[in-house]
């Protein structure tokens, strides 16, 4: 899946978090791709439950980049 098609018009989810990583979803078409997100990343950002993927494509990005974008099944 490439990152475009990934953050246009699309929206991401709160799933959960744990040790340290937040994990969002983003759908595609009929699939579903899971991300972490490292706390120690954040910032100052307000983690919203549902915000647009093109806000979270550097996070995105570097999921596909480390293999950590999960197809969900």
């Amino acid at each position: 899946m490439e990152l475009k098609e990934l953050v246009k018009d699309r929206f991401v989810h709160f799933v959960s978090y744990r040790q340290g990583f937040f994990t969002y979803a983003v759908g595609a078409g009929d699939k579903r791709y899971t991300f972490p997100i490292p706390i120690e990343d954040i910032g100052t950002a307000t983690m919203m439950r549902t915000d647009k993927a093109i806000s979270f494509m550097r996070w995105i990005r570097k999921a596909i980049v480390d293999k950590t974008l999960i197809e969900e099944k």
